[in-house]
């Protein structure tokens, strides 16, 4: 099952790659590399800090589960928190900008709930609460939305756009 999952995820990163590129609508190329750093960083970091921290999730010890989340948390994750933010400068209607932050952050419980039936994540305490998750997911969206109001100006100053 594990191989499965990880074939399942390497397709998803290579085609979530593939969109970036249409970001350019919304993106400066400069701010698209940028962002995609970020967002990487702090959808990792978002992981390890809700696993690590406290008696929680945690990745099985072989190596397909190890490289599944890396890329979950490192590409997928990031990649589609880019998109979010891609639709946050867009000219879409106040409830399909809101409803993307919302798809993003259950998709990342589901996703997450997923791991655990599978055996990908495991849970060292008797419960897990996926309310912690939406708390850490709210943070790594405003992040990532304050970060993305910053860029442009940081750029301009800097002569990069």
């Amino acid at each position: 099952m594990h191989t499965i999952v990880f074939i399942t995820i390497l397709l998803l990163s290579l085609l979530m790659f593939g969109t970036i590129f249409k970001l350019t609508r919304w993106l400066h190329p400069v701010e698209i590399l940028l962002l995609f750093l970020f967002t990487s960083y702090i959808c990792q970091n978002m992981f390890y800090t809700t696993s690590s921290s406290y008696d929680r999730l945690s990745v099985t010890t072989e190596h397909l589960p190890f490289w599944t989340v890396r890329m979950q948390f490192g590409i997928v994750f990031a990649v589609a928190l880019m998109w979010v933010v891609g639709i946050q400068r867009s000219s879409a209607s106040r409830f399909i900008k809101i409803s993307v932050i919302f798809l993003w952050m259950t998709g990342g419980i589901l996703i997450e709930k997923g791991f655990l039936l599978v055996g990908i994540l495991t849970s060292k305490g008797p419960s897990w609460y996926p309310s912690v998750d939406y708390f850490f997911e709210m943070t790594v969206i405003l992040g990532t939305i304050l970060f993305m109001e910053s860029l442009p100006k940081w750029l301009r100053k800097d002569g990069l756009v």
